[in-house]
């Protein structure tokens, strides 16, 4: 199994948002790799597992998704198939699964399920600076303040963006935002609890605290920290 590296980026960026069982020197490893590989180049999956030694990881999870999808071991991860993984239901029941053992971190399970799960936002920069991000659905609308929203990206330069635990991923084309709002609205739980999720606060998010900080440490090591 190859990936491009165009999706290995936006795969490292999802596990950077997100409190995985991922440790610094693993991030280190893999975006040793994504450094090294050309946006439309496609890579051995093998090198980015070798960082592991557990099969228990993100990255592990989206090559069990992609051959699940692509009967081929020598397929392609490209960016539609992060998308795929992480905007549907296959996600969706991953987090659900992990509800358990949450109670002294989750107060809010739709807002919590909801904001694990990529959906498509608009982002625009208020008064003072701060980023928000704007979730809108057919009858509806999520606001999400306090958004980390890395300085390497221009708010302006896209209409939607891939949108996932407080922290803006990537600029998605017009047929990537159609692919995660269709993934969203096929989801019937999704579509159930987020009409109970009005805004989420990433400065107080559920009961981790600033979550936006959180995604801007990690992300700062590799890219900067501002934003």
């Amino acid at each position: 199994m190859r990936i491009r590296g165009e999706a290995l980026e936006l795969a490292f960026r999802v596990v950077l948002s997100c409190p995985c069982p991922v440790t610094p020197e693993q991030d280190a490893a893999v975006f040793d790799c994504l450094r090294r590989s050309a946006a439309d180049e496609a890579v051995d999956y093998a090198r980015v597992l070798a960082a592991f030694d557990s099969s228990d990881t993100p990255y592990h999870g989206l090559a069990a998704f992609v051959g699940w999808m692509v009967d081929d071991e020598d397929a392609v991860i490209e960016r539609h198939h992060v998308l795929r993984c992480h905007a549907s239901s296959y996600h969706w029941e991953a987090v659900v699964a992990t509800l358990g053992g949450k109670s002294r971190s989750v107060s809010s399970v739709s807002s919590y399920l909801l904001s694990h799960t990529i959906v498509p936002v608009s982002v625009e920069v208020g008064e003072g600076g701060a980023a928000v991000a704007r979730y809108r659905y057919d009858g509806g609308t999520a606001d999400f303040d306090n958004i980390f929203l890395p300085a390497e990206y221009d708010p302006g330069s896209a209409p939607l963006w891939a949108f996932h635990l407080g922290t803006v991923l990537s600029p998605l084309s017009d047929s990537e935002a159609a692919l995660v709002s269709r993934l969203n609205e096929a989801n019937d739980q999704l579509v159930l609890h987020r009409a109970r999720v009005p805004a989420v606060d990433y400065a107080d998010f559920e009961l981790q605290g600033d979550y936006a900080e959180f995604s801007r440490r990690r992300h700062g090591r590799f890219w900067g920290a501002a934003g």
